[in-house]
């Protein structure tokens, strides 16, 4: 083996066991809800991991949801990819960052936008719900194992708007 393809291996090796650190370490932090460490998380996925995950799907056409809003003190339009689960009156998205997320408070300040799901992008109208009024419009489970796990409190209902 020559040292090129022995260093190549070594540096896949080193970003596989990030990720997987990363990954674990993402989950125990939105499982315990450490204060510091979500608010620190929420601001790492919104300054660097959005932006990719969002780069990826405009170059490539991924299938993520995107919630399109408005900042509430800018005026700014903004992106954000967040997971959906469909029900029969709209699509439900946990607040798994807790209720500080931003896309959550500029949804309570200013409920009518755009969601893109299945790279279909059409207009709702937002509502903050709780956990038990998630529940109830899901069917009575979680619409996503998330829920459970990292005890997801508040969620957004979005409603497609027929105005």
């Amino acid at each position: 083996m020559t040292g090129r393809v022995r260093t190549a291996g070594v540096a896949a090796l080193a970003v596989a066991a990030l990720a997987i650190g990363f990954a674990v370490g993402l989950r125990l932090i939105l499982r315990h809800q450490p204060k510091p460490l979500v608010d620190a998380t929420r601001k790492l996925f919104g300054r660097v991991f959005n932006p990719i995950v969002l780069c990826i799907s405009d170059r490539f056409g991924a299938d993520w949801e995107i919630l399109h809003h408005v900042g509430r003190r800018t005026g700014r339009e903004y992106r954000t990819p967040l997971c959906a689960a469909p029900t029969s009156e709209g699509y439900i998205i946990p607040a798994a960052f807790g209720p500080k997320a931003d896309w959550l408070a500029n949804l309570r300040a200013i409920p009518q936008t755009k969601l893109t799901y299945g790279r279909t992008t059409f207009p709702v109208v937002a509502e903050v719900i709780d956990r038990q009024e998630a529940m109830r419009l899901a069917g009575g489970s979680p619409g996503c194992p998330c829920w459970d796990e990292f005890r997801v409190q508040e969620f957004a209902i979005l409603r497609p708007n027929t105005t």
